[in-house]
């Protein structure tokens, strides 16, 4: 039966201490039954060394290490929490290892993890506390055996060991498909590393992938794939108003939205992020004109704008952060409703949306006995789109920001599927320090580490 024990490691000079030798606590002593002097095996993810332990007369759990063991290890000359595991023979493992993959602007010492800085501070503190060794890299570092560990504040360039499990928030798409990042997810792939969320998901294949369920169809928008002038047409025909959106967009952009008036002239809207472009055109023909240019480019869906609810008459969505914590069970962590800017017609906070409280638009818009039905119907339906999303979707997913709107009755519809939701839009919500979506984070990573292992024993 495996035994652990949160410890402290302190790091010691080699003068300080042999070499190849540990002291540890006399706490740590009596909790695994050792012996002064005898010898183990210590390793830390692939890393292994054979030492010899002292006791020390210390009552808290701490265990001093020379640097040169740390170096062995993959370990940095720094004091920090970890959980140590005894196994049979001798064993002993300090970890789990947990890796966030990300893009990572590293100049003159200046460390910069962009909007997900927050989060990943948060993600650190928490491993502190549940002894997980938690460090951020990017392709670069590791292939330069390094990464970024949080200390006193700041982040700081270090060596670390190989991930035991990883997290990945690449940002780009085009980097996701690099030669670079292909090789790195085979390599994990080869060494039996779990690493989630996989990839970005394309709209359309979650448009199939939902639509094969027939109890949904009601909670779908009618979607088509754009792959000629005549679907735009039938569309527009039937519904009047479409949106017409890249099957790998984000953050808004890129979005067309088409309106057909009673005069038969067609209103386009577009979204950029150097700003929002509205043209009247009189014939099809000349609409589809305008928009061939920038729809060659990509691959585009079409599909019925839905009646968006409204808050102090602006268009709301909602954002239902949905995570599987220490188990392969979909929970909901967080929701959020996004309030679209002054005449824009998406709610992203990249375009200029704000968020609010769910309960505060829903009371403007609702009477106070629909709303727990109207909370429930919509975290019933956000966990069944995670958990169809990952049971028909290659690669693991843990975490998935289900985007739903309500019509005027309060029925939810399903907007779309993100697997980096944004770290930006849920620090209001909490008063804590570590919000619960981080800790739901590391406690996945834990649970897919120890799951790992079971698995090959």
């Amino acid at each position: 039966m495996t035994e652990k024990i949160l410890i402290e490691v302190i790091p010691v000079s080699n003068e300080q201490v042999s070499p190849l030798q540990i002291q540890m606590s006399d706490k740590i002593f009596k909790e695994f039954g050792l012996q002064n002097l005898q010898k183990v095996e210590l390793s830390c993810s692939r890393n292994s060394v054979i030492v010899e332990i002292v006791s020390i007369n210390e009552s808290e759990p701490v265990i001093q290490c020379s640097d040169f063991i740390l170096q062995e290890l993959h370990l940095p000359p720094e004091h920090f929490s970890i959980t140590l595991l005894k196994r049979a023979n001798d064993k002993f493992e300090i970890g789990p290892v947990v890796g966030l993959l990300t893009e990572v602007h590293d100049k003159n010492n200046q460390i910069s993890l962009g909007s997900i800085e927050e989060f990943c501070q948060e993600i650190s503190l928490y491993a502190n506390e549940i002894g997980v060794f938690f460090y951020v890299f990017s392709l670069n570092s590791f292939y330069k055996h390094s990464g970024y560990i949080y200390l006193d504040g700041t982040w700081k360039r270090s060596i670390v060991p190989y991930p035991q499990v990883v997290h990945n928030r690449i940002h780009s798409r085009k980097r996701e498909h690099s030669r670079r990042f292909i090789d790195f997810t085979n390599e994990l792939q080869m060494n039996n590393i779990p690493y989630f969320n996989d990839h970005f998901l394309n709209k359309w294949e979650v448009h199939e992938i939902l639509k094969e369920n027939e109890h949904l169809h009601s909670y779908i928008p009618e979607t088509e794939l754009l792959t000629s002038r005549d679907v735009l047409f039938e569309m527009l025909e039937k519904y009047q108003c479409v949106f017409v959106k890249p099957v790998h967009g984000s953050q808004g952009r890129n979005i067309f939205r088409i309106h057909k008036t009673d005069e038969n002239k067609y209103l386009l809207d577009y979204t950029t992020f150097s700003g929002d472009f509205e043209t009247v055109h009189y014939s099809f023909a000349t609409l589809f004109q305008s928009l061939f240019s920038r729809l060659k480019q990509h691959t585009f869906i079409v599909q019925e704008c839905i009646s968006l609810l409204l808050y102090k008459e602006k268009p709301l969505d909602f954002r239902v952060l949905c995570q599987k914590q220490s188990s392969d069970k979909w929970q909901l962590t967080s929701v959020i409703a996004r309030v679209s800017s002054k005449d824009q017609f998406v709610s992203n906070l990249a375009r200029g949306g704000e968020m609010q409280k769910v309960h505060k638009v829903l009371i403007e818009n609702f009477d106070v006995k629909q709303i727990p039905h109207i909370k429930k119907l919509m975290k019933e339906l956000a966990l069944e789109v995670a958990a169809i999303i990952d049971g028909n979707d290659d690669g693991i997913f843990a975490e998935l920001g289900i985007d739903l709107a309500l019509d005027e009755n309060g029925k939810p519809m399903i907007i779309e599927v993100n697997t980096k939701p944004s770290k930006n839009q849920e620090q209001d919500q909490f008063s804590t320090k570590i919000r619960p979506s981080a800790k739901a984070i590391l406690q996945h990573c834990v649970y897919l580490v120890q799951h790992h292992l079971v698995n090959d024993t």
